[in-house]
């Protein structure tokens, strides 16, 4: 299929205090000024705790102010006597694996807090899915806004950065705080996604650089390596994409040509960056015993003596866990019982008994929490949601949904990886951003799929 023709000789263009003032309607409504409540407190809370010292009970903030967000989209659920299938799906999850865990022995605040942390931020995306006064332009906003936001956060890293904090530390993330390069990371990476969708949509590039060049400056400043890897794998999955919704070959190869010579570019500049600060290149990173080595490390940290496993012990270790009878290895120890907070003094029952503490990524977490079924149960979802978003993708008469909805199915179908990666189900501003764009673009299709319908229905009564 050829690039969607958005822009049709013709087509009027809305005049600018229009927009204005829809856009002052809309921004004054409740819905948007609850989810303004919900960015901020996951943006500047982790920086008024670090650097600036005010105390850690801040961190109650985020959760008062998604629990609000929460408690209001239950409130319309009742009022309108709506029940989306969503809801179904959440209370199944709660029920069984909810079970499972008090069959383990698990207290009822640990499973509270595990239900809490899972599906805290997947309930803003059912608040974003209930919102019937979604602007129009919605889309353009929130791909502007993210991508001002990515400048804002390198500028941030930068003011940082003269302060003294040094190149490489983990808290040189801008305003997500004391070790939040996950938070940035993440972030980077969702916004990384949107600007592949925004040239999937378009065919425009420049957008696309600019995000590409800032997410290095800003992965580069707080050392994470794993960026052009990461970059990578989502370029080949857009090249796929690209091909199944069946772009022209001619004009692939080209993009290819392009992305094959800035890669040339780029890496020997990295490498030697790598070099000038006593670390190991990339292609050194990436042999082997590099990777054997970085995966499946059993040391202990040498700040505060808590074990730091590798990724890969940390998944072999949840799966030998779990072996521990049949049913374990389908369903997994329960809700929440790899699950802690230090705020409150909770702790998953199945992590008081083991040495090695919290572990380092969600899935190995995910795997011991809800065995083969859940994580299968994530897996088959995903496929869904990417099915579905093609589908509109495809047929979007307006390019910034489009955008949504490509970027959206390229940061779906990597979750495995960011999973596995590292713990990218806590990284709460990505989260925030992730899933009440998912919220949005699923209001959209199904409105659509409603319009549909009537229209069909009316033709027939005629």
């Amino acid at each position: 299929m050829a690039r969607q023709d958005y822009l049709t000789p013709g087509t009027a263009v809305v005049p600018a205090p229009s927009k204005v003032r829809a856009r002052d309607t809309w921004t004054r409504q409740g819905w948007f000024r609850l989810l303004v409540l919900v960015f901020l407190a996951e943006l500047f809370v982790p920086f008024l705790i670090w650097p600036l010292g005010l105390p850690r009970m801040l961190l109650g903030v985020t959760e008062v102010a998604a629990a609000l967000v929460v408690l209001v989209a239950f409130a319309y659920m009742l009022k309108e006597d709506r029940i989306p299938r969503a809801v179904l799906l959440i209370a199944g999850i709660s029920l069984i694996w909810g079970m499972v865990s008090t069959f383990e022995g698990q207290s009822l605040a640990a499973t509270a807090w595990g239900w809490w942390s899972l599906f805290k931020y997947p309930l803003l995306g059912l608040f974003a899915y209930l919102v019937q006064s979604w602007p129009s332009d919605f889309g353009r906003w929130f791909y502007r806004f993210c991508i001002g936001l990515l400048i804002f956060e390198v500028l941030m890293q930068l003011v940082l950065l003269a302060m003294g904090v040094q190149i490489g530390d983990d808290s040189l993330a801008g305003t997500f705080g004391h070790k939040g390069v996950i938070q940035f990371t993440m972030m980077v990476f969702f916004i990384v996604a949107l600007a592949l969708g925004h040239w999937l949509a378009t065919y425009q590039w420049k957008s696309l650089v600019l995000v590409l060049a800032l997410g290095m400056v800003g992965s580069t400043l707080n050392g994470t390596k794993f960026y052009l890897v990461a970059v990578g794998l989502m370029v080949i999955a857009t090249l796929v994409l690209h091909m199944i919704r069946g772009g022209q070959f001619r004009q692939l190869f080209l993009y290819i040509v392009l992305i094959g010579i800035a890669g040339a570019i780029a890496l020997p500049v990295y490498d030697s960056y790598l070099e000038s600060r006593g670390k190991p290149s990339m292609a050194e990173l990436l042999t082997a015993e590099s990777i054997e080595g970085y995966l499946f490390t059993d040391g202990t940290n040498a700040t505060d003596s808590t074990y730091n496993i590798g990724r890969g012990l940390a998944m072999t270790l949840a799966w030998q866990q779990i072996q521990r009878d049949w049913t374990t290895t389908l369903f997994g120890f329960g809700l929440g019982t790899r699950t802690q907070s230090t705020f409150l003094g909770i702790r998953g029952s199945v992590l008081e008994e083991d040495v090695y503490g919290v572990g380092t990524d969600t899935l190995a977490t995910w795997l011991q929490e809800f065995g083969v079924v859940g994580v299968g149960l994530f897996l088959l979802f995903n496929a869904w949601a990417m099915l579905k978003l093609l589908r509109y993708a495809r047929t979007a008469d307006d390019p910034y949904r489009a955008t949504l909805a490509y970027g959206l199915i390229l940061f779906t179908f990597f979750w495995p990886v960011w999973m596995f990666y590292q713990k990218a189900w806590t990284a709460g501003f990505m989260m925030a951003l992730y899933w009440v764009s998912f919220g949005y673009m699923f209001h959209v299709i199904y409105a659509s799929q409603r319009r549909a319908n009537r229209r069909a229905a009316a033709r027939k009564e005629r």
